[in-house]
């Protein structure tokens, strides 16, 4: 009788999701957009060509190789040389270039003479990313002239390549990046931030579905279509949901790991179990939200802000162990970390299944933290007229 009814919930849903274009576009619109943005803006891993500007006021055979050697590069491309500081620094400010290099008069005689010239790098960091990676880039190019100066006078003083190499850098460094030998963004990017979207969306359709009962009034049907139980009233309610984003999140794995062949080297199945229950435990979240403020306006800004806050609290941008412990203890409720925990594991390090139980414990455990509230949305859908708007 019970799962009668939990059918019959569930097909009332289905016909609310099919007569509102809203479902529609905040589930398969927005992930299906937020795909096609993310995997394209980094679709070579890193942005390429940024422009950077030159100004040389030293016009020797070193400045132009300099100049010639920055252009070379992958990352940035020299759009423009400068006359000066003042029409460079202008530039900068308006946005055409991102950084500019800057050489000073007698750069080549002073590197002649042993007086050590000063070449100064520009960066505007108001762009986190294009000005930080064009920053990387000059500097990059700094150490190598450095370096290629010091061999050629070393070289004038009669010594050999293999007696020089030691000198300009006693000590080699053997590099080995796990996970992401690539130093691929879009892995560590896009593997967090399309997690996060589709929970987001998660939250505001299950708020939303449950708050706009409330609000139209219907909720008393919707609990008597569920004869009067709670458990099966949201359960046929959130089913269609959980079985849709459920899917989009699945699509979204075979895209990043079979498609695009993002690294993973753990268990695929496994990561499709997690985010079943990551869907389940934003769902929860949702419930919890709405079970303490069932005012539709205010429920659903509490899931933006809420779901926003996740994106900070995940650990993918900051790390969980710099931050307050407040906020470090804050971060166990929060959904999307324990996923980004379990990617990490799977997708970066390649651990065994089993030492992602914990997280995956933590996401399924979510769906008992609106019980003690059931009390209270129990007499808020039995009663929608009592709930102030």
């Amino acid at each position: 009788m019970r799962g009668e009814r939990l059918i019959a919930v569930a097909k009332r849903e289905l016909w609310q999701m099919m007569s509102r274009p809203l479902y529609v576009f905040g589930s398969v619109i927005v992930m299906s957009f937020c795909c096609l943005f993310y995997l394209t803006l980094l679709d070579e891993g890193l942005p390429e060509k940024l422009p950077v500007g030159v100004v040389d006021c030293d016009h020797t055979p070193v400045s132009r190789m300099l100049r010639r050697e920055l252009d070379a590069g992958q990352g940035v491309k020299v759009v423009a040389e400068y006359s000066d500081y003042t029409d460079a620094r202008k530039a900068l400010q308006r946005g055409d270039i991102y950084a500019f290099l800057y050489i000073p008069e007698r750069f080549y005689a002073d590197i002649l003479s042993f007086r050590r010239p000063t070449m100064t790098l520009y960066a505007n960091s108001a762009y986190t990313l294009g000005g930080t990676l064009a920053y990387k880039q000059l500097m990059t190019l700094a150490n190598l002239a450095s370096g290629a100066v010091q061999r050629e006078v070393l070289r004038g003083r009669g010594m050999r390549d293999e007696q020089i190499m030691p000198v300009i850098q006693p000590v080699v460094v053997d590099t080995h990046i796990l996970g992401n030998p690539w130093v691929n963004y879009s892995v560590y990017l896009s593997t967090t931030i399309l997690p996060g979207t589709l929970g987001l969306m998660v939250l505001l359709l299950s708020a939303f579905s449950m708050t706009h009962e409330i609000k139209m009034r219907t909720s008393r049907q919707w609990m008597e279509t569920a004869g009067g139980n709670l458990l099966t009233a949201l359960a046929g309610k959130l089913l269609p949901y959980s079985v849709l984003f459920s899917v989009l999140g699945w699509a979204m794995n075979v895209l990043l790991f079979r498609v695009l062949h993002f690294p993973m080297p753990g268990s695929f199945w496994f990561m499709g179990v997690a985010v079943a229950a990551y869907v389940l435990a934003m769902q929860a979240v949702a419930v919890l939200i709405v079970g303490a403020l069932p005012m539709p306006g205010l429920a659903i800004s509490i899931c933006s802000l809420y779901g926003t806050l996740c994106f900070t609290l995940a650990g993918f941008s900051y790390p969980v162990e710099a931050m307050l412990p407040v906020f470090r203890a804050f971060t166990w409720i929060v959904p999307l970390r324990h996923y980004y925990m379990i990617t990490v594991d799977q997708m970066l390090m390649g651990l065994p299944v089993a030492e992602s139980f914990v997280s995956l414990a933590i996401l399924l455990s979510a769906m008992l933290v609106p019980l003690p509230l059931y009390g209270r949305l129990k007499r808020s859908f039995m009663n929608p007229g009592a709930v102030g708007e």
